[in-house]
């Protein structure tokens, strides 16, 4: 390549690199500000309107998937990220079922929610005291992991069990930078034999090592974030991945769960 067009060449990967910053920024901004007016608006409306507990909060939660989806649209047309999904119409037309999926990034959850039009979470406890996110997760009736674990195990069953699809992420936390999967915890095998339930596997990878834990928003990554989201086959929650993740733990073990989960969910 000629010497004389590397500065355009590199002028233009920087303000490229700037833009999608900015854009960011601005993305994570919208976010925030459009969590507190929904808690300050449409979710006090909808105490007024909605008598109904449960009514009130399949509102809300029809609320923050179809808001989580346009901030998915502003990601993608900014340049910041897309999103390709395979096996959308599983999680559609999912009734009762619990979704388990792996946590690579900050943006899993937005990126899951925003392909259906309601469902249950079991989220982070401190979202229940962000002064962003509080409105919005209690409104939505979210669980909350640290609850004591029988009633967490509980709750999330009882919805189950009313035909509400809960989401949670078996690894507990985002999964360490460099591993496709982190250690599987048990609770989900739990969830799903008290309810009883049947599983939705669902694989999300991402083409660079960003928004993971630790990570700073602000660290942009050399192009566009791609995610690809895989919706796997049904798990019985009589299979053989949920009386492995039940069994005691041993040498090897939760390597096992973790190759049953990753081979589950590839189509």
């Amino acid at each position: 390549m000629n010497k004389a067009h590397r500065p355009p060449a590199c002028l233009a990967y920087k303000v490229r690199q700037l833009w999608r910053l900015f854009a960011t920024g601005m993305a994570f901004c919208i976010f925030g500000i459009g969590a507190v007016l929904l808690a300050l608006t449409l979710f006090p409306l909808l105490m007024v309107v909605l008598q109904n507990r449960a009514k009130r909060r399949n509102a809300a939660q029809f609320v923050i998937c179809r808001g989580f989806r346009l901030f998915c649209f502003i990601l993608d047309i900014t340049g910041v990220a897309s999103v390709q999904i395979e096996g959308r119409e599983k999680l559609l037309a999912a009734k009762g079922k619990l979704i388990i999926a792996n946590h690579p990034t900050l943006l899993d959850v937005v990126i899951i929610l925003a392909q259906m039009d309601r469902c249950q979470c079991v989220v982070k406890h401190q979202l229940f005291r962000n002064p962003f996110m509080a409105g919005v997760v209690r409104a939505a009736g979210f669980i909350r992991n640290d609850d004591n674990p029988e009633k967490l195990v509980a709750d999330a069953a009882r919805h189950l069990r009313e035909g509400d699809c809960v989401m949670i992420f078996p690894e507990g936390t985002r999964t360490a930078s460099g591993e496709k999967l982190g250690p599987l915890q048990r609770g989900v095998a739990n969830i799903a034999i008290t309810a009883p339930a049947d599983l939705i596997p669902v694989i999300v990878h991402c083409n660079h090592d960003t928004l993971k834990k630790g990570t700073p928003w602000y660290r942009i990554p050399p192009s566009k974030i791609r995610y690809n989201v895989r919706v796997g086959s049904t798990i019985s929650a009589t299979g053989g991945l949920i009386r492995r993740m039940c069994a005691p733990e041993g040498p090897g073990t939760n390597g096992g769960h973790k190759t049953l989960f990753l081979r589950q969910a590839t189509p």
